[in-house]
């Protein structure tokens, strides 16, 4: 994808968490093409790019820019160099702020630069696989019949159990580790460094304490619609300023905010966002939990099931040929699809289960979206815990979770 951006742009924006891999990925294609790297970390740099920025690439065919949303103001004198010298590729930018959501700079690169987030590992990623594979089949299959047959290319797996995967998360340095102590030790210091550099760099916050323990409480809503002012109550803070903090989380990649899929024919929807941590690893942590033995008795286990399954699925649509929306559906009479995925010409339900077995309630919501919207979604899905491909219901397929793994 970076490759591909990188020959139709001017520049190219690779954002993402912090540890996510961006710095690794952009050092490892400068190899490839003789590309000169720096990075903002760097105080002597960072103080050059506000001192005098057009020494940073002056003379330089190529260059990398590492953690650029240090310097806000360079992205400005960007926009003008790249005007003047319209090479295709010149700039590659990494940044660990979502650089579409900081109002100061969202207008800066318009129709200059393209984008690619860099979300953490998924389980395929991590086994060496081929994951977005099983999105793009479901994508194209016309019928749940067509969905059945699939099972015999992505056989269930016992490589991990949900607890373990969840727990683990997808930050390559903490899959690294060989021990729940030692991720949790990781994690500590992740979470001390975002709130003492990253967060600082974004925004003069004087309270970490209270913002902590907003990012506490958020992480402990996953899943759920966004309440502001029963989040600002509950973190003693302001509507507000709990408003200007979740952006905050969102703008640096610790939150995913999932939209409602709000086109129905007779149904009112609701249509408040839900709220997912980015990484369901550094979740648990942030809710307390030290162990994966832990996490399936856990009020939070099946929320941040979800988190999880929702990595993956917006590792994987970033991939596809054509654009994917990621969205949930649900109306006010309770009826809940946990992820929609949207391409032009199709819709696809995903519900998520941590059980083994299912019930009708378990496909409630299933069932409801595709008597709403026969044409667009000929079937749907639930990913859930047990073994076997199967048809719990008429246009709906279970499959288990480790398909995730791909093939």
């Amino acid at each position: 994808q970076v490759r591909a951006a990188l020959a139709t742009m001017r520049v190219v924006v690779l954002t993402g968490a912090r540890q996510t891999g961006k710095t690794t990925l952009a050092q490892e294609l400068g190899r490839e093409d003789g590309r000169f790297f720096m990075t903002l970390d760097r105080p002597e740099i960072l103080e050059l790019a506000e001192r005098d920025p057009e020494a940073l690439w002056e003379g330089l065919e190529r260059v990398t820019i590492d953690e650029v949303q240090r310097s806000p103001q360079l992205l400005n004198l960007l926009t003008i160099e790249v005007d003047r010298n319209p090479a295709k590729g010149r700039f590659l930018l990494t940044s660990s702020a979502n650089l579409l959501l900081m109002e100061s700079v969202s207008d800066s690169l318009a129709g200059r630069a393209g984008y690619i987030s860099l979300p953490p590992f998924t389980l395929a990623e991590r086994m060496g696989t081929d994951g977005g594979r099983l999105l793009r089949l479901l994508l194209e299959a016309s019928s749940s019949a067509a969905v059945l047959k699939l099972g015999t290319e992505f056989p269930s797996r016992d490589v991990l159990k949900i607890p373990r995967a969840v727990f683990d998360g997808g930050y390559p340095e903490a899959l690294q580790l060989d021990s729940d102590r030692a991720r949790n030790i990781w994690r500590e210091g992740y979470v001390a460094t975002y709130l003492e550099r990253d967060l600082r760099n974004l925004s003069a916050i004087a309270d970490l304490p209270d913002f902590l323990r907003l990012l506490r409480l958020a992480v402990l809503r996953s899943g759920q619609l966004v309440n502001i002012d029963g989040l600002a109550r509950d973190a003693g803070l302001a509507s507000s300023t709990a408003r200007r903090w979740l952006n905050l989380l969102e703008v640096s990649c610790q939150t995913v905010s999932l939209p409602a899929y709000a086109t129905s024919r007779s149904k009112r929807l609701i249509k408040s966002p839900k709220l997912y941590p980015s990484d369901s690893g550094l979740a648990c942590y942030l809710c307390g939990i030290s162990e994966a033995a832990g996490l399936e008795s856990s009020p939070q286990f099946g929320s941040l099931f979800e988190a999880y399954v929702l990595q993956h699925l917006a590792a994987f649509a970033a991939l596809l040929p054509v654009r994917a929306d990621l969205l949930y559906w649900r109306t006010t009479r309770g009826e809940e699809v946990d992820f929609v995925v949207e391409t032009p010409n199709r819709l696809l339900p995903i519900e998520v289960r941590t059980s083994r077995t299912l019930g009708k309630r378990d496909l409630r919501g299933l069932r409801a979206f595709l008597e709403e919207y026969p044409d667009g979604a000929p079937f749907g899905v639930v990913l859930y815990a047990g073994q076997e491909w199967m048809r719990p219901a008429r246009n709906v397929v279970a499959i288990p979770w480790s398909a995730l793994l791909g093939s």
